[in-house]
């Protein structure tokens, strides 16, 4: 934009700037109060029904289009009416001529600027263009009369008629300027309707939102309550079926932390409060342990336990749990446990196992070394893994590979184990299938059910159905 209309837009738009502090919302003796005061009064800039010009909110494109527009018109009255006055006066002066000029000059220019910024709201300046140039001619011509009077009077009535003119597309203008303040009345009538409608709407939403809310935390409350008084009811089953020993069956009951199995297999009972287990397990021998937890996510646990033969022995764990460990996801143990056999020392172990989460499956590794006391309680060092998939059908998968360190007549054993058990309510089924080259259990730390070497070799299996009583 040229220097010369740069400065009367510059001044508009500083007027309009100052103009948003005025009012009843703007405190009196602002430094701007006059000149906002001088834009209220020429009409150029409008408040609000309620006194106040609220600064803070924003111009919309409409408001921005019509106060431009004002504007411009009352520039242009402006100097139309210094026209009038001067042309009215006996003669006239190079000095004012010459001052209309430039003016006339000023809207000119500043004139297509104001045109594209209007073009989009319908308004045209075509004719006001021709009339100010017109306008400008006549000014022109009044100048180059200088001194010759009987031009300049020509001069003179050929500028009032320029004036008329131009008077009479200001009017139009004017017209057309009430249009537009019409539209924006409507735009803004329309906006303040649809905030309303936002507001009630969202309202509206929130109270829905609380409401249900409230309704699923109600809920929520009466699951869990539901939930924990079918936890806390005493459940049974009744089990049978067969496997590599032959038939068997059995009874098991459950009544929150307390479980009992009692069968032709074996028994086992376990409590469990807080950080405390107490397990009883009986098959080909038995064993009594006490183990209690400190800490969650990464847990210490200490173990106590007897067996047969005047067997004692402790055991210390270090647990990395998938929920709340430094790894989500990710399991881990490291144990160690020594124990005395009629009061001589004896039985020791080591054991380290680690896993994580793959999808839907759980995948652990594993590596022990136990110290037995010879005589048919052989040492030995074992790598196992297992992969289990949890869920309605769950599906286990076990190997074991276990090194004597003794003579027994075979250097290594391995076994691979295969489950899946399925519930149909009332009833559960497991199935189970295997095969072993020497070897059977199911750890290294446990009296009862550590790996041993045995003679059996070749494929195992064995079906159980138990049917299920919720008293």
């Amino acid at each position: 934009m040229v220097q010369r209309y740069a400065r009367p837009l510059a001044g508009l738009a500083l007027m309009a700037g100052l103009a948003q502090a005025q009012m009843a919302d703007v405190p009196k003796g602002h430094w701007a109060e006059s000149a906002v005061r001088a834009l209220l009064e020429r009409g150029i800039l409008t408040g609000y029904p309620d006194g106040t010009f609220k600064g803070t909110r924003a111009v919309n494109r409409y408001e921005a289009a019509t106060m431009l527009y004002r504007a411009y018109l009352t520039w242009l009255e402006e100097v139309l009416s210094k026209v009038r006055a001067t042309l009215e006066e006996e003669g006239l002066a190079p000095e004012q001529v010459a001052q209309l000029y430039a003016q006339v000059a000023e809207l000119q220019e500043v004139l297509p600027e104001v045109q594209k910024a209007l073009a989009e709201y319908g308004v045209r300046f075509e004719a006001l263009e021709a009339d100010l140039e017109e306008m400008r001619q006549a000014l022109l011509a009044a100048l180059d009369a200088k001194g010759d009077l009987e031009a300049l009077s020509k001069e003179a009535k050929a500028l009032g008629g320029r004036v008329a003119a131009l008077e009479a597309g200001l009017a139009e203008h004017r017209a057309r300027l009430q249009a537009l303040e019409a539209r924006l009345q409507a735009v803004e009538r329309a906006v303040e309707e649809l905030a309303k409608e936002v507001r009630d709407s969202e309202e509206a939403r929130v109270k829905d939102a609380q409401a249900t809310g409230k309704r699923l935390y109600a809920l929520e409350e009466k699951t869990k309550a539901l939930e924990g008084a079918i936890q806390a009811r005493p459940t049974g089953e009744v089990y049978a079926g067969v496997g590599e020993g032959g038939p068997f069956g059995g009874l098991a009951l459950a009544w929150g932390g307390a479980q009992v199995r009692l069968g032709t297999d074996g028994a086992q009972a376990r409590l469990t409060e807080g950080g405390l287990e107490l397990a009883f397990r009986a098959q080909d021998r038995r064993e009594a342990t006490a183990r209690y937890s400190l800490f969650e996510g990464i847990r210490l646990v200490g173990e106590l336990g007897a067996g047969d033969g005047r067997y004692l022995f402790g055991a210390f764990y270090v647990v990395h749990d998938p929920k709340g460990g430094l790894l989500p996801g990710v399991h881990a143990r490291l144990g160690a446990g020594a124990g005395l056999v009629a009061g001589e020392p004896g039985r020791y172990w080591v054991e380290a196992r680690g896993g994580a989460l793959l999808g839907p499956l759980d995948l652990s590794l594993g590596f022990g070394r136990y110290w037995g006391q010879g005589g048919g309680d052989t040492p030995f060092a074992a790598l196992f893994a297992t992969l289990t998939y949890p869920g309605d059908v769950a599906g286990t998968l076990s190997l074991a590979y276990a090194v004597p360190q003794e003579d027994i007549g075979r250097d290594s054993a391995f076994q691979v184990e295969a489950s899946l058990e399925g519930r149909l309510p009332p009833f559960r089924v497991r199935v189970l299938a295997g095969y072993r080259d020497g070897l059977l259990g199911s750890g290294v730390a446990s009296h009862v059910e550590r790996y041993r070497f045995t003679t059996a070799t070749g494929f195992y299996g064995g079906v159980r159905v138990g049917y299920e009583v919720r008293f």
